[in-house]
């Protein structure tokens, strides 16, 4: 069954760019709309999986507007579109519980991957399981500390030394990233840039050349992009 894909964008080129796409990855057009108004007369009374949105509207309301009557008055993801990543607006976004973002500009296999993703996790989403305690101990101003490692966001490497970003803290120790990624063994975190690691738990968007982990932007290099889109997708 083909899923359902509504399409709110102002700029017909770029809408029409995007109707395009989707249709060659076997998506359905369920409709569009240049303003918010007419999209939420529409998306109220339609069959739809789901809703691409971006956030600068000409009209009345924009985005965001839209995003609050969506999430107010109907059960479907929606996807953002932006040309904005700075921390006031994905911060804004965050309120609205977007099931993806989408910055701009983006390539047709990023588009197709959020949406993949996004519709996978809202329709089918995982089972819980029992969370496994997956640490390691570190040497971290003299002592050895437990880190988890799902709590890990992002790492850096500057030569010999890496400083790795988690939920509890920064911390930096003197070891190659190659070295650390193989100790970690973990399936979520990987390499995007000669000197960048993220944990993919903790993107909540992509651009063509940056993943974005609120508030921080990490680079993502050619080499490496492909490994992160075949990541996303499984």
């Amino acid at each position: 069954m083909m899923e359902k894909v509504y399409v709110v964008e102002d700029m017909a080129v770029a809408r029409a760019a995007l109707i395009q796409s989707l249709e060659d990855n076997n998506y359905d057009i369920a409709g569009s709309a240049a303003s918010a108004e007419k999209a939420w007369s529409e998306i109220k009374s339609k069959e739809i999986d789901i809703v691409l949105v971006d956030i600068n509207l000409t009209g009345e309301h924009d985005g965001i507007w839209l995003a609050q009557k969506i999430r107010s008055d109907c059960n479907m993801p929606l996807i953002f579109l932006t040309a904005y990543g700075d921390k006031s607006t994905l911060d804004q976004l965050k309120t609205l519980h977007p099931n993806g973002y989408l910055m701009k500009p983006y390539n047709e296999p990023t588009l197709i991957t959020t949406i993949s993703i996004a519709l996978r996790s809202f329709y089918n989403p995982e089972p819980s399981k029992p969370a496994k305690d997956h640490s390691i101990f570190i040497k971290n101003r003299g002592l050895q500390v437990k880190l988890e490692v799902a709590k890990i966001q992002y790492i850096k490497s500057d030569s010999n030394y890496i400083d790795i970003y988690s939920e509890e803290g920064r911390y930096t120790i003197r070891e190659k990233l190659e070295s650390f990624l193989e100790l970690l063994h973990c399936a979520s975190i990987v390499r995007v840039h000669q000197r960048y690691a993220i944990n993919a738990s903790y993107i909540k968007a992509i651009s063509n050349t940056t993943v974005f982990l609120p508030p921080v932007r990490i680079p993502v290099s050619k080499k490496y992009r492909k490994n992160l889109l075949s990541l996303l997708d499984h």
